[in-house]
């Protein structure tokens, strides 16, 4: 080949990687997101209550990859950040939690909201409805609610939500294949999936998309060697909370699990990323 054709073909592949770049910024744009609520369990918990991993959970990574600084929601001067309220052992419902060896723990998600509520009124939080997206990503300790009520609840925080000005909602579908709590996502999946269509007729101009996220952690349990990953089974540290080895295993980025049956920050990453993706994805529809 010539050197006036290589430099073509490679002038050509510029321009189609200028071009791809083009539409990735497009997307971006279109899925404006300045700041990103959470509320949830200790797959969302970074540290509000106890942090069941060895660094960030996924919704953490998905908002770095917004571009986003998210806390805890007990962070000082929280008016203007991304807040995290996700506390680890969270049911859907109402929990006033209790402490563990200074971690707070299961503190429900209506309670989670309910903090966010009272923060907008008292003029703590303040955010543009447009450009903020609420993810909803509960149910993983939701084992002993009757059918129904995990929806129910889903669906009442959505509505206090929407009262002080929310209106774009993300609500997370449930792992299905990680041992000890994919019961609970091929119980609920389904529900959670009908959630966008039971409120729309009553918030009328709300943007409720349904979250793979748990069906993400499925995905990269199913190809670990795709993420990285060669343990899938074995934890690769033991809880300081529950007195047990903490010593980490060799290598923590080769595996799936942390703790017992918690993905570890390599797993959320890859998952982190997959929110992204879809976000990009929901915008551009």
């Amino acid at each position: 080949m010539t050197y006036a054709r290589v430099l073509h073909v490679a002038l050509m592949g510029c321009a189609f990687a200028a071009s791809g770049l083009a539409a990735v910024g497009q997307a971006a744009n279109a899925a404006k997101i300045d700041k990103l609520y959470v509320f949830g369990d200790s797959y969302s918990d970074q540290g509000e209550g106890y942090l069941d991993s060895d660094g960030p959970t996924a919704v953490v990574y998905f908002a770095q990859r917004l571009g986003l600084r998210i806390a805890p929601s007990n962070t000082e001067d929280p008016k203007y950040r991304s807040l995290n309220f996700a506390v680890s052992g969270a049911q859907t419902g109402s929990g006033t939690g209790n402490k563990t060896q200074d971690a707070l723990i299961g503190y429900g998600m209506k309670n989670q909201v309910q903090d966010f509520v009272d923060q907008v009124r008292s003029s703590g939080i303040d955010f543009s409805p447009k450009t903020t997206l609420f993810f909803i990503a509960g149910g993983l300790n939701d084992s002993r609610l009757a059918d129904g009520v995990t929806v129910a609840n889903e669906e009442d925080e959505i509505r206090s939500l929407y009262k002080v000005g929310a209106r774009r909602f993300a609500v997370a579908l449930l792992p299905e294949k990680i041992p000890g709590f994919g019961k609970q996502g091929v119980r609920l999946n389904a529900a959670l999936a009908k959630i966008p269509d039971d409120l729309k007729g009553e918030l009328k101009d709300a943007d409720i998309y349904v979250s793979r996220w748990g069906l993400f952690f499925d995905e990269v349990l199913t190809n670990p060697a795709k993420y990285g990953l060669t343990n899938t089974t074995d934890a690769c540290a033991g809880r300081a909370l529950k007195n047990e080895p903490v010593t980490p295993c060799a290598a923590p980025g080769t595996y799936f699990y942390y703790h017992s049956a918690h993905p570890s920050t390599a797993t959320h990453k890859a998952v982190g990323e997959m929110l992204y993706a879809e976000a990009l994805e929901k915008a551009a529809k």
